[in-house]
């Protein structure tokens, strides 16, 4: 850790709890977005239909306003995103994709993969899935 000359041991445990509250806000704000956009997007769904809320983290090298313009632009196959939201360096997106088989999320994962791809994009993760309504 840093330090400046004269810093106590107490002014950096301080400095880490500020920044333990900052993280743990932002993490509230992701989750809140994609709580938001689960409820909003509570329609019934085709029955072949599956659909993922996704985190994608941002790599140090790029901001996440131009990492969420190539994902929005990303061509997913049978696969639709749309961007719920960015904050810092996370961006939250909905992935809605027509598979062949209520069994099957061959389209999915391809479109997960294509995703972590995009030039930007640190890491995809799915945080749910849910299936369409019969």
């Amino acid at each position: 850790m840093n330090r400046q000359p004269g810093c106590t041991s107490e002014a950096s445990h301080v400095w880490l709890r500020e920044l333990v509250k900052q993280g743990t806000r932002k993490v509230r704000y992701v989750l809140a977005a994609t709580a938001v956009g689960f409820v909003a997007n509570a329609q019934p769904a085709l029955a072949a239909q599956v659909q993922a809320y996704v985190i994608v983290d941002v790599a140090a090298a790029s901001t996440a306003s131009a990492a969420a313009e190539k994902l929005r632009s990303t061509s997913l196959g049978n696969c639709l995103q749309l961007i719920l939201g960015s904050h810092a360096r996370t961006v939250v997106l909905h992935l809605a994709c027509d598979e062949d088989d209520r069994a099957d999320t061959r389209f999915l994962s391809q479109a997960l993969v294509e995703l972590s791809r995009v030039d930007g994009v640190a890491r995809a993760t799915i945080v749910s899935v849910r299936r369409g309504n019969d």
